[in-house]
């Protein structure tokens, strides 16, 4: 199960300064989109996809007088963030503090402020069905992508995100889906309390779908690892490569074919999605003939991938392991380097 506290893919420098400053600079970043799109494409024409504003478009058909959205999303992100301090942790609540705070402010701001609200309402046009699709459109993309840059960030852009973390944290349930059923839940909702806003709401599961999908694309896929098992008649040449060129270890098994009953080692290792054609490509052209495995691993522990920041194991004993959760195997070399 990924860890919500590690930055996904991105390298970040050594210093911790920096390191921390890139971090809070996309988790801010990612929460302006998230309020730009939320403001900008969805409020003005009630499409309700789901999150902190769709529930605030929810409440704010019961008081049209005022500007209650950000109002709302201000009281449920704070109450959301306490349930993620007591869920998740306080290292993953000090991270979703700088969203929390910038969210609704964010939002109140494009909400609120004359350029904006002016831009949202040429946006939206006359609300027929085809302006109602684009805006559910790009405002699926804008969420989507300002989530998935929170998340890259090692935080998350506050609401009911936070829940989608606990959700992975005690089922291992990806983000992108449960995020999908929340906001489901959410444009239920939608349809059932405010009225004659049925078309809105398809349009509101668009730009829903449209969300999971960037998240999909931006946050999960970059944090996939892939697992090869190797049998060639190269191994020493093909196992250096690994070592030397890609700087990742290898695991020798020793294993014997059925067929024929002689032994045949297969070396495994454990690669970033960066690597996948270098080492394809170098196997094929040392040997064309060499049985190659390539499976996705839905999670990688150890040096060169993420800490295993749930583990009991002491820091003595804190060495380079390979997870793969998918084969629900666990091969250990405890002498190479990854």
């Amino acid at each position: 199960m990924p860890d919500s506290n590690e930055t996904k893919k991105i390298r970040l420098p050594r210093n911790d300064m920096a390191r921390q400053v890139i971090r809070i600079t996309l988790v801010v970043i990612g929460t302006l989109i998230l309020a730009f799109g939320t403001a900008i494409f969805l409020t003005d024409l009630n499409i309700v996809s789901g999150g902190i504003g769709g529930i605030g478009i929810i409440v704010q058909n019961y008081f049209p007088d005022f500007e209650v959205i950000d109002i709302t999303a201000f009281i449920l992100t704070w109450i959301l963030w306490v349930i993620g301090l007591i869920f998740v942790g306080k290292d993953f609540a000090l991270r979703t503090l700088v969203s929390s705070i910038v969210y609704p402010f964010a939002l109140a701001l494009f909400l609120r402020v004359g350029v904006f609200k002016d831009l949202a309402s040429t946006v939206a046009g006359d609300g027929s069905t085809g302006n109602l699709l684009l805006c559910a459109l790009f405002g699926g993309v804008f969420v989507g992508a300002g989530v998935a840059l929170t998340f890259l960030g090692g935080g998350s852009s506050g609401g009911v995100d936070i829940l989608c973390f606990i959700i992975e944290k005690y089922t291992g349930l990806r983000q992108s889906i449960s995020s999908f059923i929340i906001d489901g839940i959410i444009i239920i909702l939608g349809m059932t309390l405010i009225p004659d806003n049925f078309v809105n709401a398809l349009c509101g599961i668009i730009a829903a779908f449209i969300c999971a999908v960037m998240i999909e694309f931006m946050y999960n896929s970059s944090q996939n690892a892939y697992q090869a098992d190797i049998i060639s008649s190269h191994n020493d040449e093909i196992s250096r490569y690994i070592q030397d060129e890609l700087g990742r270890g290898v695991t020798i098994i020793e294993a014997k074919g059925g067929y024929h009953g002689d032994d045949r080692p297969i070396l495994r290792v454990v690669f970033d999605r960066s690597q996948l054609n270098k080492l394809r490509d170098y196997v094929a052209k040392v040997d064309p003939s060499a049985f190659m495995s390539i499976t996705q691993t839905s999670a990688v522990y150890g040096e060169g991938f993420k800490v295993n920041k749930e583990s009991n194991r002491s820091k003595k004993n804190k060495q380079s392991e390979e997870i793969n959760l998918e084969e629900n195997t666990e091969d250990i070399n405890e002498n190479h380097e990854e």
